[in-house]
């Protein structure tokens, strides 16, 4: 399980880009655990595969 600063690391955006995106749910899969929002990094992995395949993006 990734944090969202390592997330956004990965991902070059900021923390308040995922933040946003959680709300707008755009953006990887996630989920909180005791208030706190975590990232499997292999779901985000396939979330980033997924952006090349959809035609209307």
């Amino acid at each position: 399980m990734r944090d969202s600063r390592e997330i956004a690391a990965s991902l070059r955006v900021s923390e308040s880009t995922l933040s946003r995106w959680r709300a707008e749910m755009k953006g990887p899969p996630f989920i909180r655990i005791g208030g706190v929002t975590r990232y499997r990094f292999e779901q985000v992995e396939h979330w980033l595969a997924s952006l090349g395949t959809d035609e209307h993006a």
